[in-house]
């Protein structure tokens, strides 16, 4: 039975005796759901990821899909003599996850979004093992990663992509887009062609334009696109389906352009509040309640739409209520409008299931325990599967008496807008999945990773979803032995003992203070900047050295040098930071204008850090930007969203910098004249013995520095400059000596 079955049959049957008091029988929904993948096409999917994955060794393997085998399981086999390792596997997925398996834990390889290791041995090693995984579901992807990470992938990088979620075990995630069918719907409802240009947003911002935050941000959005990212879905859905993936598909959530007020004056539509400040151009798309008969017939003929073009899994996902307001919190409004929204689903569909982010609840006082407990079972239970988006930091499956009865995925986040900064809390991922998954009173059917941002921190991911796979991990520091291990190539106790300071540093955060990647240096400057740490700065930074030790050549190896670096000029920009506010808050001109050139002389060496590693290059996110436009206009206005969403966010800085990104050009022509301004008015004003106005300088610096920014056209490199390894010991070296001047950082948020 392939995963697409089992996930359906999963969400079901598990409720059993519940979902048989439904109308509809389980026993009846349970032979409706077939997969439309068999097992030859899953064999050959895995067989053909081998090849790309070793092109050189492919032959060495055989792939089975026995879909008798209990779901999310594997075999790997190989004896002494044979010259073939044999891999089983109940889906494509599972043996896909079976290859990478036996490639990290028997041949010392690794995959990953940074890039391989996989010098295999010559002989491939003997091998007999066996994995179920004790999670029936593991899930990746938030809603916001398609527009903090995936907004300009082509195939290229989507091909690879399924290739890693394939082999990290993934089993449920979701398709990327839906404006193609979004247009064709409105165009149906009358609304002209540039109309619709005027509600969909820029590809920089789908994700929020979608759940009704924002409309036409970015945009307008072009026919160029809508093509491009129709025939994209399509690759997507048919290659992840190929590997026994289960794909959600997008549902209606009431969101809707602005023209329906005219066009149906009689319909439930309300305008939605306003959302972090944006201008009325851009805010308040149109919410039409779920219990209007509009919505039945709208979300009918959307979800109609998605399913003859894609087929289906079942599973569909709706956000109704992101960061917005439901107009009424009692309890019977909150439940006629889920069963409204699960209507349009079911009547099409009558095996849906309801994929829901549980983010709206997180808090969020409004949402009370009765409001939850009245919009989540007037699903019947089964048919809705709620995502617990941030289960490491704020769970909420305990708050909700595990979701009421309905099924759920323990979910780590970790990541807020794709920025960069090492943060993880690797004890409470590893003991919450533990225990939740032996609590016989949860629903927890599964885990995941959901980051609005990909590209940082990847082993911290990795351990997640191998929690989801694996019921052997016991010693957290014994599992990044092997990572440091297989994702270097070389055994060496230097870099073993480097990530185990690292486990216990960066990756032990516990606090309640959501750190959303904003450092002194990356932020707007102000007088009123608190950083702090959770960790020990001078152990992480003895990590630094070892993993430096080594002196080693590979491209991952590199990376992490430069990012583990980046991290320790960051904190090291946060204790020069106070060090220059101590000496303001005394009127000491002459420290003041010292320290002010050290930061801007640290700014500086960051840059050119970030610019000897290709993995932080402003130019490579641009390039992909602009490749994907066919005229001057449209190359211009995706410059344009790649430039506003990783600075200003909001067209006057709604969200300035909230995913912000330390990479080589955005220091050097962002953060840097940023800074380079506000110190240089804080010195002056010293100097004339006045108070500065951090108003006047915000204005200032909007207008001088952040505008031109988003609006340049600027060329910046896309091939990496100057030997990283090297540079990377300079400014170690160098900061490292001047960091212990400075003052240190408090290991506890200031509450404002």
């Amino acid at each position: 039975m392939a995963a697409s079955q089992w996930l359906v049959l999963l969400v079901f049957a598990v409720y059993a005796s519940k979902i048989e008091a439904n109308p509809i029988h389980s026993e009846h929904i349970l032979k409706h759901v077939r997969t439309k993948t068999s097992s030859a096409v899953q064999s050959k999917a895995t067989l053909d990821l081998i090849g790309r994955v070793l092109p050189e060794r492919a032959s060495e393997f055989e792939v089975v899909i026995d879909d008798t085998l209990k779901v999310n399981s594997f075999k790997v086999f190989k004896t002494n003599g044979s010259k073939t390792v044999v891999i089983t596997g109940s889906s494509g997925v599972s043996a896909a996850k079976g290859f990478y398996h036996y490639l990290k834990y028997f041949c010392g390889c690794h995959v990953s979004w940074d890039g391989d290791q996989l010098n295999l041995p010559d002989v491939l090693p003997e091998v007999n093992v066996e994995v179920q995984a004790p999670s029936s579901v593991v899930y990746y992807q938030n809603v916001c990663t398609w527009s903090y990470s995936f907004s300009w992938w082509t195939w290229q990088e989507w091909r690879r992509h399924i290739d890693w979620m394939a082999m990290q075990g993934i089993t449920l995630s979701l398709a990327p887009f839906q404006e193609d069918l979004w247009a064709e719907v409105y165009l149906e409802y009358n609304i002209t062609q540039h109309e619709i240009e005027d509600h969909l947003s820029g590809p920089g911002f789908f994700a929020w334009q979608r759940m009704g935050n924002i409309r036409g941000w970015g945009g307008p959005l072009t026919e160029n696109f809508i093509k491009f990212s129709r025939k994209l879905q399509n690759q997507v859905v048919q290659e992840m389906r190929k590997l026994g993936m289960v794909l959600a598909l997008p549902a209606f959530a009431g969101h809707l352009p602005v023209q329906f007020a005219e066009l149906y004056p009689q319909a439930k539509l309300a305008p939605v509040e306003v959302w972090n400040n944006f201008p009325p151009q851009y805010a308040s798309t149109l919410f039409l309640d779920p219990t209007d008969p509009l919505f039945l017939e709208i979300g009918q003929r959307f979800l109609t739409k998605v399913i003859e073009r894609y087929g289906t899994d079942h599973i569909y996902f709706s956000d109704p209520f992101n960061e917005i307001q439901p107009q009424s919190f009692s309890a019977k409004y909150l439940s006629n409008a889920s069963t409204g929204i699960y209507s349009a689903m079911s009547s099409v569909d009558p095996l849906a299931v309801w994929l829901l982010q549980g983010w709206m609840f997180v808090k969020n006082p409004f949402w009370s325990d009765m409001a939850i407990r009245a919009f989540l079972t007037a699903v019947p239970i089964g048919r809705m599967l709620v995502l617990d988006l941030q289960s490491e930091q704020f769970p909420q499956y305990d708050r909700t008496e595990s979701y009421y009865g309905q099924p759920f995925i323990w979910c780590m986040l970790s990541n807020f807008g794709g920025t960069l900064g090492m943060l993880g809390s690797v004890d409470l991922v590893f003991n919450r999945i533990r225990d939740t998954r032996m609590n016989d009173s949860m629903t927890m059917i599964g885990t995941g990773i959901t980051p609005e941002g990909i590209n940082q921190n990847y082993g911290l991911y990795e351990f997640a979803l191998e929690m989801g796979w694996y019921t052997d991990i016991y010693d957290i520091r014994q599992w990044f032995n092997t990572y440091a291990s297989v994702r270097y190539g070389i055994k060496d106790n230097r870099l073993e003992f480097a990530w185990y300071i690292f486990q216990y540093t960066v990756y032990s955060f516990k606090e309640l203070e959501m750190m959303r990647g904003k450092y002194s240096y990356n932020r707007r400057p102000s007088l009123k900047l608190h950083p702090w740490v959770w960790y020990n700065e001078t152990f992480f930074n003895e990590g630094v050295q070892l993993l430096m030790e080594p002196r080693l050549d590979g491209a991952l190896y590199r990376n992490d040098v430069v990012d583990l670096t980046r991290q320790f000029l960051q904190n090291t920009a946060d204790r020069l930071y106070l060090s220059l506010m101590e000496a303001y808050a005394s009127n000491d001109v002459k420290s003041v204008k010292h320290l002010s050139n050290l930061f801007l002389t640290l700014l500086e060496d960051i840059d050119r850090l970030l610019r000897s590693d290709h993995h932080f290059l402003l130019g490579r996110w641009l390039n992909a930007a602009k490749a994907l436009s066919r005229t001057s206009l449209e190359r211009q206005k995706y410059e344009y969203n790649a430039r506003i969403q990783i600075t200003l966010w909001g067209p006057q800085g709604q969200i300035v910098d909230y995913a912000n990104k330390q990479w080589a050009g955005v220091v050097q022509d962002f953060f840097l004249p940023r800074w380079k301004l506000f110190l240089s008015e804080m010195t002056n004003a010293m100097g004339q013995n006045k108070t500065i106005n951090e108003g006047k300088i915000r204005d200032k610096i909007f207008k001088t520095v952040e505008l031109p920014f988003c609006t340049s056209n600027k060329r910046y490199p896309t091939e990496p400059v100057g030997d990283s390894l090297q540079i990377a010991r300079e400014v170690f070296e160098a900061w490292s000596d001047r960091a212990v001047r400075f003052k240190k950082l408090p290991t506890k948020p200031r509450r404002i």
